[in-house]
């Protein structure tokens, strides 16, 4: 009786997914951000930027991992489970496991490789004269909402933001008269030991700070009756205010240079006092299977969308 249950169970769930399957479409998109190398346009002097942090980041690196000594301690003391899931002995309950739990067909996922067609485009903007290729971009998405805003950017950055640059600095070494005793070192079992007790001294995490890149913004495919894309980019450059010369306010001689001092602390790097600005912000339909092109006198976006097909069914 068991096993005719999780039968009619199973064909239950598997017949709600073939439906679902059919009636929502995977999209895959691929955005390239190229720009024209040979132009007049003036770009525009703004005093602040677009911030895009809120959008879906695929193109930032990870920071790199440090190893963990308190996992692989965790990973050479753990015992051996034993087995007492119903669903490890149970072959018909962990098929119907894997039926429930089926990729959310609504689901943002983040392809690296460039189709065919996207190789062809960035080969020939290599070799031409007028444009550059900058950024790509590829991801796979459903056709319902909430449509995903991605992030699209470089990876060179024009301003960091951190208010709490002064919060992340260490603290000052000890002086030799306040040291009177020294700690014996402890071991990596005490050390695991110790992080796992809460320290009712210990502040919340300080927030990242906020990059901007020199070429940023957001792209969002959405579809309502047609299929629609929205991109939003900026390409920006800081500008400097010029520091005044010594010479030239008639106080010092030009050869004049100010002492070191070595005890002096290094100073802040010098904020932007403006960014000069070229932007691309248009929305108009698209088309599967078509090479789009979005272009401005500084800028420009080809976008491929393509249908992803569902993976047959083994029979």
């Amino acid at each position: 009786m068991r096993y005719i249950i999780y039968l009619i169970l199973f064909m239950t769930c598997a017949a709600s997914v073939e439906t679902l399957q059919a009636q929502d479409t995977r999209y895959r998109v691929e955005v390239l951000v190229l720009t024209h190398l040979h132009h007049n346009a003036e770009p525009r002097d703004v005093p602040w930027i677009s911030d895009y942090s809120e959008a879906l980041d695929f193109l930032t690196p990870p920071p790199p991992e440090e190893p963990d000594p308190c996992a692989e301690l965790a990973a050479e003391t753990e015992p051996e489970e034993a087995v007492d899931d119903a669903a490890a002995i149970d072959p018909d309950m962990q098929a119907l496991e894997e039926v429930v739990e089926e990729v959310d067909p609504n689901a943002v996922i983040h392809v690296e490789e460039m189709s065919p067609v996207m190789q062809d485009a960035w080969r020939r903007l290599r070799l031409s004269a007028p444009f550059r290729p900058e950024q790509y971009l590829s991801w796979e998405q459903g056709s319902q909402e909430p449509f995903p805003e991605l992030r699209l950017h470089d990876l060179e950055v024009v301003l960091v933001d951190d208010p709490y640059t002064a919060l992340r600095e260490p603290p000052p070494e000890e002086t030799e008269g306040e040291l009177t005793t020294t700690p014996e070192p402890l071991s990596v079992e005490e050390l695991c030991a110790r992080s796992l007790e809460p320290d009712p001294l210990e502040e919340d995490p300080l927030p990242d700070p906020t990059l901007y890149y020199r070429i940023d913004g957001t792209v969002v495919m959405r579809r309502s009756r047609f299929l629609h894309l929205d991109l939003d980019l900026q390409m920006r450059e800081a500008v400097f205010e010029a520091e005044t010369e010594p010479a030239q306010l008639g106080l010092l001689s030009a050869s004049y240079t100010e002492p070191v001092d070595e005890d002096e602390e290094p100073a802040e790097e010098p904020r932007p006092s403006s960014f000069l600005l070229h932007d691309l912000v248009q929305s108009r339909q698209v088309k599967t299977g078509r090479m789009e092109y979005f272009d401005t006198p500084v800028l420009g976006v080809l976008a491929y969308i393509s249908t992803v097909e569902p993976e047959a069914q083994p029979e």
